[in-house]
């Protein structure tokens, strides 16, 4: 088989100096894809859109256009295929899009991930120039295309509810997690990155983007609740880019680091992540809508008790192994942190079910559900 790999998104991450969620499942199944099918008649060749795309860890990623936009109207409206669709046919046989960016290629039957819905079912929380027309867009590439990956089966019944897919036409491939989050980090390493930032074990950590479905004002509001002196023990530590929507946050946060109650780390190399979810006394996740849910088994395997949204996917990555909390009330938020602080026997249990659960997502399961869909697709068209 030879497979397409599309990385505009993991590209865009290479040249930014960080990757999203998108970005690191590209590269893990891309690295996954190749370990798994090695001594196989099967070839993965990257493709991306975009111009000047920078050195990235799969070579050089072959050019479908310059611009996505461009031919997400034109394949859209026009149903015009990329114009050098003919001769990526003659190269391949599949071609899976990873991220979102699904092209029309003529003679090439497409697999697409679509990690959620978010950007059809809540506008609202994305950047908003030129939202309907994006939405309507993005839902007709996946209903264009062959088969659709998903990450949770929320996702799945979204889309067969939503969209009106058939389920046979839909996967589920859970995410992994990267060993490296097993790993321990020797004490005087953990307290080096501590002592850089001005922390001590035991606060609270919020790790991901700021951006509305985040929901990270209804933390702070869960974190105002506490009592003052729980606050200064355990502080909120924000570890995330700002993003979007976030006139009235970013005064919030200030406030909170004024009080000496809090930290805005804005990026972090992972490193330094894994060193502060090692140290912390929870991960705060309480997402209003997550495709899976990354950050929770990430800090399952570090071994970071988890404070969840009981929410879309969350659960079935949670299980039973985090403190399950409303995403709209921040009294449920609250009453769980101070769960967390109080009661440490359950904490400990936690724990110990968190990292057999992480332990459950790897990359190369994925990888393997990954090929067997390409297989049931080529079969399909035979």
């Amino acid at each position: 088989m030879e497979i397409g790999f599309s990385c505009t998104v993991w590209a865009g991450g290479e040249r930014a100096g960080h990757l999203d969620g998108i970005g690191i499942y590209s590269r893990a199944l891309w690295q996954s894809l190749n370990e798994v099918a090695q001594g196989s008649d099967t070839r993965f060749k990257p493709y991306a859109f975009g111009k000047h795309l920078p050195a990235m860890p799969c070579g050089a990623p072959q050019v479908l256009a310059k611009d996505y936009r461009i031919h997400a109207i034109l394949s859209g409206v026009l149903k015009l295929p990329l114009s050098n669709s003919a001769a990526i046919s003659r190269e391949l046989d599949l071609f899976h899009a990873t991220d979102h960016h699904i092209p029309l290629i003529r003679g090439v039957p497409t697999v697409a991930t679509i990690m959620d819905l978010i950007p059809l079912l809540h506008p609202e929380w994305i950047k908003q120039d030129l939202k309907s027309l994006k939405s309507w867009l993005f839902a007709t590439s996946i209903r264009r295309a062959d088969h659709i990956i998903t990450i949770s089966e929320y996702s799945k019944q979204d889309m067969v509810q939503h969209l009106g897919i058939e389920p046979e036409r839909i996967s589920v491939t859970p995410l992994g997690v990267d060993p490296i989050y097993f790993e321990r980090i020797e004490a005087p390493q953990r307290e080096a990155v501590l002592d850089k930032h001005g922390l001590k074990p035991g606060f609270f950590l919020f790790v991901g983007t700021l951006q509305p479905r985040k929901n990270l004002p209804r933390v702070l509001e869960a974190f105002q609740q506490l009592p003052e002196d729980v606050r200064k023990a355990h502080p909120l530590v924000i570890v995330g880019r700002d993003g979007w929507s976030n006139e009235e946050l970013l005064p919030q946060l200030e406030a909170l680091q004024q009080r000496g109650e809090g930290r805005w780390l804005s990026y972090l190399p992972q490193s330094e992540v894994l060193a502060l979810l090692q140290s912390a006394g929870a991960l705060v996740f309480a997402s209003l809508y997550e495709g899976f849910g990354l950050p929770v088994i990430e800090a399952f395997a570090a071994q970071c008790p988890v404070i969840a949204s009981n929410t879309t996917s969350v659960p079935e990555v949670t299980g039973d192994a985090a403190w399950s909390v409303d995403p709209s009330s921040a009294q449920s938020i609250s009453a769980a942190m101070l769960s967390v602080l109080e009661h440490s026997d359950e904490r400990e249990q936690k724990i110990q079910r968190g990292l057999a659960r992480a332990k459950q997502y790897t990359w190369q399961a994925c990888a393997e559900q990954t090929l067997a869909v390409y297989r049931k697709v080529l079969a399909n068209k035979g």
